[in-house]
């Protein structure tokens, strides 16, 4: 491997990015159906609509 200069950028920095970015968007995800759960909960919870 040749030596890396400044503003290299390596597949393997590509693909810890693209980690990151994929653990990122999946905890958002798993936040927003929480909210989603907690909300239909809270609505459907009586047989009255709120």
């Amino acid at each position: 491997m040749s030596a890396l200069r400044p503003g290299d950028i390596t597949d393997e920095m590509i693909q810890a990015m693209d980690t990151a970015k994929r653990q990122a968007l999946q905890k958002d995800l798993r936040a927003l159906a929480a909210n989603i759960r907690a909300d239909a909960e809270g609505r459907y919870d009586s047989p009255e609509p709120r």
